[in-house]
């Protein structure tokens, strides 16, 4: 009888690509894009959403391998295949990949405001922001993770991180204005995402739990206020879609339809595995959700540019857990 192959270990690459849960950085790069589209009506100026970008994913990075550099103790008991409970990579390793993202994040996305454009003036807006998102991704995985409250604290990152997609376009040197539209579908992705936060608390153990009727509403609450954000933007602004009573609600809730079915089936039926598939599901549709949003300030091709980051999404979720 032959010998099984012996498995070799991960690569360190693949381990650091397992700790910032890969697959998610691809929801950043289509929130913070389509904000910034969303504003700018196209991809200019060019230098503040590259900055923007950069500051978004570093950021977003920092907070998953802090979460993990926070939760070695209960991976160890409960996930022991993790990077930091397995020991492919070292608790110090983390601790300053993970600062340094937070610390380099936060002076990027200032710097975003800074960047010489034709059209916007300077503005200390996006620094402002990205500090409060550094803070809030601090205290989510520090003091905040075992309390009723963490879902409320993972909502606020994914409302700063939209807000910072918009924010190298809404200040000047003495202030700054967001529309209430930007801070409507900000508010409205938080709350999407603080109800998946809330609906997958126990996706390791399964089980009934009031944790996953409250977050279906919750998430489904989201996607409602996605639908009737940009109505709160009165007068014209030359979107590309005119009908925003009926249509665009249709084309947001067409996309969180899926979700919302497979969350009503985990309630009735909740094993781990079917909380854990509504989750990864949840997480990448924000991809289309925010897509919807490109395509209604930048037009069709910038709305399936961001719609496009799905696939890269959807192959490395394959290799790599999104949860």
């Amino acid at each position: 009888m032959s010998k099984p192959a012996n498995r070799q270990p991960p690569s360190a690459l693949f381990a650091w690509a397992q700790l910032v849960r890969l697959p998610n950085v691809f929801t950043v790069l289509a929130d913070v894009g389509a904000a910034f589209l969303l504003v700018s009506g196209g991809p200019t100026p060019i230098g503040r959403l590259a900055c923007v970008a950069v500051a978004g994913v570093f950021l977003y990075w920092a907070g998953m391998i802090l979460n993990d550099v926070f939760d070695v103790d209960i991976d160890r008991q409960k996930r022991s295949t993790r990077p930091l409970a397995s020991g492919l990579i070292s608790i110090g390793a983390a601790k300053t990949a993970g600062w340094l993202l937070l610390i380099v994040g936060v002076l990027v996305g200032g710097a975003s405001g800074y960047i010489p454009s034709a059209n916007y003036e300077s503005t200390w807006l996006p620094m402002v922001i990205a500090s409060l998102l550094g803070v809030t991704i601090v205290a989510y995985n520090g003091p905040l993770k075992k309390t009723p409250i963490a879902p409320v604290a993972m909502g606020g990152c994914r409302v700063l991180s939209f807000l910072l997609g918009a924010s190298p376009l809404l200040g000047t040197a003495d202030g700054f204005t967001i529309p209430k539209y930007v801070l409507g579908i900000g508010v409205g992705m938080g709350v999407y995402v603080m109800g998946l936060t809330q609906f997958g608390r126990r996706e390791a153990e399964g089980g009934p739990s009031l944790n996953l009727p409250t977050g279906t509403l919750v998430t489904l609450f989201g996607a409602v206020l996605l639908a009737v954000a940009p109505q709160l933007q009165r007068a014209p602004i030359g979107w590309h879609l005119a009908d925003l009573r009926f249509t665009f609600p249709m084309l947001i809730g067409l996309i969180a339809f899926p979700v919302v079915v497979r969350a009503f089936r985990a309630v009735r039926d909740p094993t781990p595995a079917k909380i854990q598939v509504t989750m990864q599901i949840g997480i990448l549709t924000i991809i289309p959700l925010s897509a919807a949003f490109a395509f209604l300030g930048a037009g069709q091709v910038w709305g399936l540019a961001i719609f496009g980051l799905v696939v890269p999404a959807l192959l490395l979720a394959k290799a790599f857990r999104v949860t």
